[in-house]
């Protein structure tokens, strides 16, 4: 990342950190996300990595339907919190830090990857497609529309998605394919949407 994406990035991270118990009370909205649109594809004991997992909500569900979690977040204090719910260590870093090579079966992405410029997103995808094992799956959901702004009132970077611009950031990504895409209200933003990718790690062809 450049300076410029990197400020965006550590101002959104510190207000994650200043709003922390703010975010706990925002309605959950991606219930048929994970219900519906992920699990069919998983079984249980399969390892899910929570990437950008907040206080942990999402990696706690998991954790009770069987699976194996793993869980990272850029925000220390959602990581402290995030820790003492699940009982297990929350990596604290930044999505241009996962290293991870072929672990995971799924990497669940939720309102996570739309913190940073769509510009970055290719290398996020890339290291996402890296850390899962073959066939795996890859959640990611964006609120939709073509804005991708600097939000002062919230302090935060905002990147929305349409199907044609997530098709742009992963013809980078030779290895990663759509295979499936959902829309469902957004309910503390009336008119709004969110859009769902599920995306699958295949082998590219010669």
């Amino acid at each position: 990342m450049n300076r410029e994406d990197m400020l965006y990035c550590q101002k959104t991270i510190d207000q994650y950190d200043r709003t922390i118990d703010e975010n706990e009370q925002i309605p959950d909205d991606q219930y048929p996300a994970w219900e519906k649109f992920l699990l069919p594809y998983l079984k249980e004991g399969d390892h899910i990595l929570d990437l950008g997992c907040g206080t942990g909500h999402y990696s706690l569900v998991f954790q009770r339907l069987g699976f194996q979690v793993s869980a990272s977040d850029a925000s220390a204090a959602c990581c402290r919190i995030a820790s003492e719910k699940l009982g297990i260590p929350v990596q604290n870093l930044r999505f241009d830090q996962l290293s991870d090579v072929a672990v995971y079966d799924a990497v669940w992405a939720c309102c996570s990857l739309l913190h940073i410029p769509r510009r970055v997103m290719p290398d996020a995808f890339s290291r996402i497609a890296a850390a899962l094992k073959s066939c795996g799956y890859v959640y990611a959901s964006f609120m939709e529309g073509d804005e991708e702004e600097w939000r002062e009132q919230m302090g935060s970077f905002m990147a929305n998605m349409t199907k044609e611009s997530m098709r742009t950031v992963l013809s980078s990504v030779p290895t990663l394919h759509i295979m499936n895409i959902a829309r469902t209200p957004c309910l503390y933003k009336e008119g709004r949407q969110w859009i769902h990718f599920l995306i699958i790690k295949k082998a590219c062809s010669a």
